[in-house]
This record gives C-alpha cells, sequence and structure tokens, in this order.
C-alpha cells in the first residue's frame, strides 16, 4: 500500500516538533506529560476518540536504580576482604547479592528494590479508530514518547566494550573466588596464613594476591558502572518518537480509508524506557476490560533510522512473541515490497539482551509482536540510547516503508474478517 510523501512529511515534523517544543523527555517529567498532551490534540483532529491515562511508577528504578544498588554492593565488597574470620565471606555474599539483584531486576522486572526509589506519575496517550460497519478485530499500534538516558558504554567501539565488560566482571569473580577461598582458608589453618594481624584487620597471603589486581580491575570495573550510568537524558528522535509518528500516520490514515471490521487504536505509551511501565498500565487496564481479549498488538520501535526491518521472536526477559502476527506482518511486507520494491527488507530474531512493550502484553497471555529498525548485521537499533539520536539522522523513507508495512497488515486483517460477512 504506497503512501504519498505528505505522510512522510508528516510523521518526520512530528518528529521534529517534539523534539523542539519538549527536547528530551524521560519518565515521568513535564516534558513527557507535555508531549503526551500534544499528542493528543493531534489524535483529536482525526480519532473517534482519544485517551490520556495516569499510572504511578518508578522512574529511577529501571535501569540505572538497580545497576546502582547492584553497583554499590560489588563495589564496597573488597572493604571486607582484610577482616578477620569470618567477616572476609562477606565480601561473597555482597557481591552475590549484587548478581541476584542485577539478574532477577534486569530479566524478570522484579522490582524488589523498588522500595528504595520515590513514586511519580506518567501517561499514556492513545487515539481509536472505529470501522465503518461492526468490530469483529482490534489492533494496537504503540510507539513510546519517553526517552531514555544516555548509555556511554554503547558509543564506545565493540572491542572497548568486551575489555571493560570482560574485565569488570571479572572483578566480581575475582572477589568471590578470594573470598570464599581465604574464609575456608581462615577456618581450616587458622592463623597459619596470617601475615599481620591488628585490631580486626588479618591480614593473609591471600589478601596479597588479591589487592593487587585491583590496581587494574577496580577501576576497570567503575568505569563499566559509569558506562551504564549517563545522567544526561538523549532526544530519542528515532527510539523512539518515530514509531509514535508511524502510529499517529496508521491513526490519520485509516480515518480516511477506514476499515470494515477492525478497530485500530493508535499511540504513544509514557515510561517504556524504565522496564516497560506504560505498556504494563495499559494492559493492566484495558486487559481486564476486555479490549485486548479478540486483538493483535503491534509494538512499533525505531521507525526512522534503520537499515533492515526486525521482527522479533524472543526477547530476554522470555517473552516468545507471537507468530501469528509475525506470520502476517511477513505477508504484510512481502504485498507492500511488491507495490515498492525499494522497501526495506525483513529478517526475524531473538534478542539475548534487549526488549520492548510487547513482553508486557505476551506475559498476560494477549497476542502482541514488534517491528523494529535495526542494523544490517546487528540485532542493535541506530543511535540507540545515543546523543546522535536527533531529528537530523531520522529518514523519512524508513517512516514511509514501516508505514506502508503496517497500513498493509490492517489491510490483510480487514479482509479476513470482512469475508465471514
Amino acid at each position: 500500500m504506497k503512501t504519498d510523501e505528505s505522510y512522510a512529511d508528516y510523521m518526520f515534523n512530528f518528529v521534529d516538533t517534539i523534539c523542539k517544543k519538549f527536547g528530551p523527555r524521560y519518565s515521568c517529567s513535564d516534558a513527557e506529560r507535555n508531549a503526551n498532551l500534544w499528542i493528543k490534540g493531534k489524535l483529536g483532529k482525526f480519532c473517534d476518540e482519544t485517551l490520556i491515562d495516569e499510572f504511578d511508577t518508578r522512574p529511577a528504578l529501571y535501569p540505572q536504580g538497580f545497576i546502582k544498588v547492584a553497583g554499590i554492593l560489588g563495589g564496597i565488597s573488597p572493604l571486607f576482604m582484610p577482616l578477620m574470620f569470618p567477616f572476609p565471606v562477606i565480601s561473597l555474599i555482597l557481591v552475590v547479592t549484587g548478581l541476584i539483584v542485577l539478574y532477577t531486576e534486569l530479566f524478570f522486572m522484579k522490582e524488589w528494590v523498588g522500595f528504595l526509589f520515590k513514586t511519580k506519575k506518567s501517561t499514556n496517550v492513545f487515539g481509536i479508530i472505529k470501522p465503518t460497519e461492526e468490530v469483529k478485530f482490534r489492533i494496537v499500534f504503540e510507539g513510546h514518547t519517553d526517552s531514555a538516558k544516555e548509555m556511554n558504554i554503547a558509543s564506545l567501539k565493540p572491542r572497548w566494550r568486551r575489555i571493560i565488560g570482560i574485565i569488570g566482571i571479572y572483578f566480581l569473580v575475582h572477589t568471590i573466588i578470594f573470598s570464599l577461598w581465604k574464609f575456608l582458608a581462615q577456618m581450616i589453618s587458622g592463623t597459619s596464613i596470617v601475615l599481620a594481624d591488628w585490631s580486626f584487620l588479618s591480614f593473609t597471603i591471600l589478601d596479597l594476591i588479591y589487592f593487587i589486581p585491583l590496581v587494574i580491575i577496580y577501576p576497570v570495573f567503575i568505569l563499566l558502572l559509569k558506562g551504564f550510568l549517563g545522567k544526561r537524558v538523549v532526544l530519542g528522535a528515532n527510539d523512539n518518537l518515530s514509531s509514535s509518528a508511524v502510529a499517529v500516520a496508521i491513526g490519520m490514515y485509516l480515518s480516511k480509508n477506514r476499515p470494515k471490521n477492525v478497530e485500530v487504536w493508535v499511540g504513544s505509551q509514557g515510561s517504556e524506557e524504565i522496564g516497560d511501565k506504560g505498556a504494563k498500565a495499559f494492559v493492566e487496564k484495558y486487559g481486564k476490560l476486555g479490549i485486548l481479549d479478540n486483538s493483535y498488538t503491534v509494538v512499533l520501535e525505531c521507525c526512522g533510522a534503520a537499515e533492515t526491518m526486525f521482527l522479533i521472536e524472543k526477547d530476554m526477559h522470555q517473552a516468545r512473541y507471537n507468530t501469528e502476527i509475525n506470520e502476517l506482518l511477513l505477508k504484510a511486507h512481502k504485498e507492500a515490497k511488491s507495490e515498492n520494491p525499494t522497501l526495506l527488507n525483513v529478517r526475524t530474531g531473538s534478542l539475548k539482551i534487549g526488549s520492548c512493550d510487547a513482553c508486557r502484553y505476551i506475559h498476560k497471555g494477549f497476542k502482541a509482536t514488534a517491528l523494529m529498525g535495526m542494523e544490517h548485521k546487528k540485532n542493535k537499533a541506530i543511535n540507540w540510547h545515543s546523543v546522535k539520536d536527533a531529528p537530523e539522522n531520522v529518514d523519512r523513507k524508513v517512516l514511509k516503508d514501516f508505514l506502508e508495512v503496517t497500513l498493509k497488515f490492517v489491510e490483510l486483517i480487514d479482509k479476513k474478517y470482512s469475508r465471514s460477512n
């Protein structure tokens, strides 16, 4: 389904205007809220209904909050190594506890350390396009309004990322090994391994071997932490205003070319960058109301700067993306490419590190997937969490390609339900 250039211009201007008018939009900020109110105004010009929902979340928790908690636990662990028996084992306990926090919060979003962080308000915004006849099915298209904090380590060359990562993680392994070793050695050998005693300190040959490498590996561990703890909030033009722009453009097009039996929701979630909290609130509210029972959700990601389209099959939160939707999107892509041969290609794959709002729908039993823009050979979005993620690096053609595939997807589903009349 080929669209004219006016839609490409509309989507680009959507991204550009929000970036210039509201700037960076971290979760729960005034900028995020005001941008969503602005989007609601745009949706109100052509949607049959618009809504904006407020919800509570903890913006400082994910991911930087739990990384800080894990980092502090690991960072103070060497302080307990030179202590007398049995206190060196505390170093091991701190590191293991930090790793448990990191793993369970990152991969399972348990929010066990959430009590350490303040609760604030965020918003989601959506518009609804109703069909010309009976509603037999529903499709939700969503991007997200909030933007992330810069991830410094992502801007480094892959070689340096690997070096810093390996050495930084080795510090934790190093501490676990020597903490356990000293604890067992002191328990078995008593004072025979002690080089010097002073009050509550008990310095052994193992401490000497442990602390000398720390001159190098401890600073690298701190550098690794800082790599994930950037302070500057980026503009988030590609990740993910571009996708919100595509979702809004879907609504605008369908308001003029209405489906017969498919109701379409288009919008932009808040607080995606802090653990898909907007999608969590959306699913909790509208899942209970039955809105998502007979529906597909297509989460759009990074639709403004891409070398290829990417359909997710599985993510790091153990969410298996719906194969039924993915197959229909592949069919939609094939038909759209026959009409527009310059359309970006598409591939499928899994994300070992990474996810998106779709996991929140999937974990609650609803059908969802994600269509993303990626680099050619890497499962990585262009300018991801970087200061380079600005409007000047958004490509009108890429926006238009994603719009055409998603509109063809709606057309295919509507044809299916129209035939059943």
